[in-house]
């Protein structure tokens, strides 16, 4: 794959995955976050499965993969949504985003433990630059940061959803270097993980319902055709092609794209700190992304 091919990749999964946060709190409401995640996921996986099937695309895949498969759907798909969406519901979405962005880091160290990646120094400086610029950017939200409250707990599950999709994202790794078709490994993890989620949602009285308002109907359409068939299908490859370090810097990015509708849709103001920020997380991506 050429960079400028890399560039575009990279460049639309950011775009991509910053749009969705809004899409995601149009679905806020009357249907339980989990169900939503389900649906998603499910809507998602569903309509790789027939356009897959339909252009004859569907391969075989051995029984030995099937257990990484699953993993990557429990982790990539469903198991870090939970603990992100919680947090969230404390947390307000500038720590979210902070701690999210860690996912540099923690996608070097997983894959140097797992993969036995090489460490890339350099990435993991520029995660740091970056990870000042967020919070540079949400510094108002960083400074009501209290251990007084229940803050630190939803911080803690919220880091805990971001390892758990760094070692989805070394799956997904795995299953790239074992030659797996990406489309079709993303559409079994997609079921897994909606299957998972819906039987989550029964043992915890979970009501699976749906809301049929355009609004709702919209987002979801949006969640699942864009911000996850192609988006992870961008993802996945993207992973494969300039690894999971690299790749985990999308997360600095798309807290901006996030902020740049929410200035559009929502009246948010720019800072100097905030412009700062934006400066210093841009620096870091050039800084990450210089090698190829």
């Amino acid at each position: 794959m050429t960079t400028a091919s890399k560039w575009l990749i990279y460049s639309l999964t950011v775009l991509i995955w910053g749009s969705t946060w809004y899409a995601i709190e149009l679905q806020l409401g009357v249907v339980h976050p989990v169900v939503s995640i389900a649906h998603r996921f499910a809507v998602a996986g569903l309509v790789v499965l027939f356009g897959l099937a339909l252009t004859g695309r569907l391969v075989k895949i051995g029984a030995k993969h099937q257990a990484f498969l699953l993993l990557q759907g429990m982790l990539l798909f469903s198991g870090n949504y939970i603990f992100i969406y919680t947090g969230t519901q404390t947390l307000p979405s500038g720590l979210v985003s902070l701690v999210f962005s860690m996912m540099v880091i923690t996608n070097m160290v997983a894959g140097r433990i797992f993969m036995n990646f090489p460490l890339s120094w350099h990435v993991g400086i520029s995660g740091l630059v970056g990870m000042a610029g967020i919070g540079l950017i949400f510094t108002p939200e960083v400074a009501t940061f209290s251990l007084a409250d229940d803050s630190l707990n939803a911080m803690l599950l919220c880091l805990i959803g971001t390892c758990l999709a760094s070692l989805g994202n070394i799956v997904a790794a795995r299953n790239m270097r074992e030659r797996l078709p990406t489309l079709q490994c993303n559409m079994m993890g997609m079921l897994y993980g909606s299957g998972s989620l819906y039987m989550l949602s029964m043992v915890m009285g979970i009501p699976i319902t749906i809301e049929w308002s355009p609004q709702y109907l919209g987002s979801l359409a949006y969640l699942s055709l864009v911000g996850s068939v192609a988006a992870f299908w961008f993802y996945v490859t993207l992973i494969g092609e300039v690894g999971p370090s690299k790749a985990g810097y999308i997360a600095l990015l798309t807290p901006l794209v996030a902020l740049v509708i929410s200035a559009v849709f929502e009246d948010y103001q720019w800072t100097w700190y905030a412009s700062v920020g934006l400066l210093l997380v841009l620096g870091g991506n050039f800084i990450a992304m210089r090698r190829d």
